[in-house]
């Protein structure tokens, strides 16, 4: 069963045709498929949405999209120019002087203005002309989609890098306060040493170790500090300050359900719901028309010509010669033919062929790729989901061993060194919930995107 529709409209259906392909689809796609509302990153971290809403206007990738977008509009109004009248003519002062070449004596002069004007009207090119004008239409639909496209795609990888970006911050956090904790450590020691408690070994060994956490921390920090700048300018924002960034990752999480509900959707209708399958099924129809455009070429054009003319006329009657102008106005309906073009047409025919099967083609294999990509990501979500609540339990576990062994501290029934270890596996638990928790998120949010699901785009 062919994923797309190979059925040609008609040209007095077209514009119906192209206000369905832009507007009935997306009305669709927000009626049939499951609400998602409020469960995307943005919707719980108003920095992201913020940066979202300004990549919208400022990103320099969207703004080079949207030049192509404009330029696609402009080419329609070239295209349909084809169709109007061409109007003409020309205009001139002349002094005509005129003779008999054997009698040069009998000369004669007409001088004056002298123009011409003339319409020309294509009549009938066996529905070339407007067929160009609804491939023109068409591809400006593609470039309009295609602007779309790109603005999904930025606003994935947007919420990708800004949840790395949080899951990050809280590793820098994590890191200050390991090198914080191993300097209480190392004044402990060195108090111990001056007791006589410790040896020296012992305490230049954790001296070295405190400079090892400390490089750590600095080359975190300063990666992070690089990660903000190139997100900011992916958005096209000056700067992402560091106070826009959260410490946690939100955990209110989509449930494997949902995904699985959304998955279910765009596997039902065949991905028509997605931006994939719309360009596709666009440039589909663009080289169906293509193809009616060169099986015409040969044939011949018809035209309605008028026009009037106001020229300089010269007779000869004997040895005589006489000048005037003459005004002639004229109305004529013509054809022009080529006849042969040396197979031009013919490798253009076989060529729209060509590229029709082969656009057939790419869009069955793209579809049938974001189809089990999708499935993929449905999948992954249910492992992400189960590392989400594994991370919490053992943070939990880990929470709860460091109260256990801070009441034994005060006891004195653990030494402090064990109580400081425990505190830095929290943070480390910590931190493997963040990334698991940013994963989620970043691939709930691509599933969406890729569905069509996404409310805002």
């Amino acid at each position: 069963m062919p994923i797309l529709h190979r059925v040609l409209p008609s040209r007095r259906a077209c514009a119906a045709l192209l206000a369905w392909v832009g507007l009935g689809v997306a009305v669709a796609r927000g009626a049939a498929g499951p609400d998602v509302t409020g469960t995307l990153p943005e919707h719980h971290l108003p920095a992201l949405r913020e940066l979202l809403e300004t990549a919208g206007r400022r990103s320099p990738q969207l703004l080079a999209q949207d030049l192509e977008r404009i330029l696609a509009g402009i080419r329609i109004q070239g295209t349909d120019a084809q169709r109007l009248p061409n109007v003409g003519g020309g205009i001139s002062y002349a002094i005509n002087q005129t003779a008999i070449s054997s009698n040069t004596s009998s000369q004669t002069r007409d001088s004056g203005g002298f123009y011409n004007l003339s319409v020309t009207q294509p009549l009938y090119h066996w529905g070339a002309l407007q067929n160009q004008s609804d491939s023109a239409r068409i591809n400006a639909l593609i470039a309009q989609k295609s602007f779309t496209l790109a603005a999904r795609d930025l606003r994935t990888l947007l919420r990708r890098s800004f949840l790395a970006l949080v899951a990050e911050k809280a590793r820098v956090t994590a890191a200050a306060e390991t090198v914080r904790l191993a300097v209480a450590e190392v004044t402990v020691l060195e108090e111990k040493k001056a007791r006589g408690v410790a040896s020296g070994a012992a305490v230049e060994g954790e001296k070295l170790r405190l400079r090892e956490l400390r490089l750590d921390h600095g080359r975190l920090a300063t990666e992070f500090e690089a990660n903000r700048a190139r997100l900011a300018r992916l958005a096209g924002m000056r700067e992402l300050p560091e106070a826009a960034v959260p410490d946690a990752v939100p955990a209110v999480l989509p449930s494997p359900d949902l995904a699985a509900a959304v998955v279910a959707t765009a596997l039902r209708d065949g991905a028509r719901s997605t931006l994939e399958y719309e360009i596709n099924d666009l440039r589909l129809r663009d080289a169906l028309l293509r193809h009616e455009i060169e099986k015409v070429r040969l044939r011949p054009k018809f035209f309605l010509s008028a026009g009037t003319t106001l020229e300089n006329s010269t007779n000869v009657n004997n040895n005589t010669v006489s000048q005037q102008g003459v005004q002639r106005r004229t109305v004529s309906v013509f054809a022009q033919w080529s006849i042969f073009d040396g197979f031009a047409s013919r490798a253009a025919i076989r060529e729209a062929v060509a590229n029709r099967r082969a656009q057939e083609r790419r869009a069955e294999t793209e579809v049938e790729a974001l189809l089990q990509n999708l499935q993929l990501l449905e999948r992954a979500l249910r492992l992400d989901a189960e590392q989400v609540a594994l991370a919490e339990i053992r943070l939990g576990s880990a929470t709860e061993g460091s109260r256990v062994l801070a009441r034994e501290a005060e006891l004195g029934n653990v030494p402090r060194a064990e109580l400081e270890r425990s505190r830095a596996a929290i943070l480390q638990t910590g931190i493997r919930l963040q990334d698991a928790r940013a994963l989620l998120l970043s691939r709930w949010a691509e599933l969406v995107a890729l569905a069509g699901a996404e409310p805002n785009l």
